[in-house]
């Protein structure tokens, strides 16, 4: 796994500029005026989860981009732009919204502590079926590959249901996956000639062999589904173990909030904002009761 070279430049830019002016110690990798970058500072500003993957390009890369970045802030710094009213007003801002995002990652819970039960994961399931329809159609299915056609049609004419696995460990030339975990794939990311034979054949039929540039392919067609069937369980547990992890958390950040809104004097004037009739699903009149309900059952003034 490599990290491709702009990612990496991208998530190493937006703390370069923090990491050059701390006091540390080590070899001295570059310096502009003052400030220096230690190979102490460079291993520390790579992130943990990326720190395996770092390649010493991408390691330059950086170096580089540190540099052009003290070169345009030190720059700034000499014009001035930092004292202007605009900027001043910006950079506010960015430590307002930075300091929210921090207080909010030390308050909620952090995903690996969330604990998502199979009872969870079944209730939602159950209750929000329509939302897991197919767009397309799907199939599951496996594969023996083999060299020749000769092997192949001796291949399929002995193929089973109950045998196709023992088959492929004799003959197919690439392991075949474990028919318990096979996902479905859309017909149309099948390749066609593959396709098109897994539409003539029945659930828990044997293909005829297909040419294809890997050898010849011989399908065990395992399930078949159409345009609109209901994803099985299994198929969407990822995506509703992350719904529920998400409101989990939300409603962690909601709790802090509230206590927070408890021990602050608030006063919310939603009368003098406009109505947006160009998007009356956004309008204040939409939102005003939720506004209002929250205000005062935190008991913050509501001079509305």
């Amino acid at each position: 796994m490599r990290l491709s070279g702009v990612f990496f430049l991208v998530v190493f830019a937006a703390i370069a500029g923090f990491s050059c002016r701390q006091k540390t110690r080590g070899p001295i990798v570059a310096r502009v005026g003052e400030h220096v970058l230690t190979l102490d500072d460079l291993y520390k500003s790579i992130p943990p989860e990326y720190s395996d993957f770092i390649t010493r390009e991408q390691m330059i890369n950086y170096v580089k981009q540190w540099i052009d970045n003290e070169i345009l802030y030190e720059e700034a710094l000499r014009q001035k732009i930092d004292k202007e009213d605009a900027i001043k007003a910006r950079l506010a801002r960015m430590k307002q919204d930075l300091l929210c995002a921090e207080m909010v990652n030390r308050n909620s819970i952090s995903p690996q502590n969330i604990q998502i039960s199979d009872d969870m994961i079944q209730n939602y399931y159950n209750e929000n079926k329509t939302k897991f329809l197919r767009e397309k159609d799907a199939a599951r299915y496996i594969q023996i590959v083999v060299e020749e056609a000769a092997s192949a049609w001796s291949v399929k004419n002995q193929a089973t249901s109950d045998n196709f696995l023992l088959l492929a460990s004799k003959y197919s030339k690439v392991p075949v996956a474990d028919p318990r975990t096979t996902p479905f794939v859309n017909v149309g990311d099948i390749p066609p000639q593959i396709a098109r034979e897994i539409a003539t054949v029945r659930i828990k039929g044997v293909s005829s062999p297909v040419k294809t540039d890997l050898g010849y392919l011989i399908v065990l067609v395992l399930d078949k589904q159409p345009k609109g069937s209901i994803r099985g369980i299994e198929e969407v547990r990822d995506d509703i173990v992350n719904v529920l992890s998400t409101k989990t958390q939300n409603v962690a950040i909601e709790q802090m909030l509230s206590g927070l809104r408890s021990k602050m004097e608030v006063e919310v004037h939603l009368d003098i904002v406009p109505n947006n009739q160009k998007n009356p699903s956004d309008s204040v009149t939409a939102e005003k009761p939720a506004i209002d309900s929250a205000v005062k059952s935190n008991g913050e003034k509501n001079v509305d």
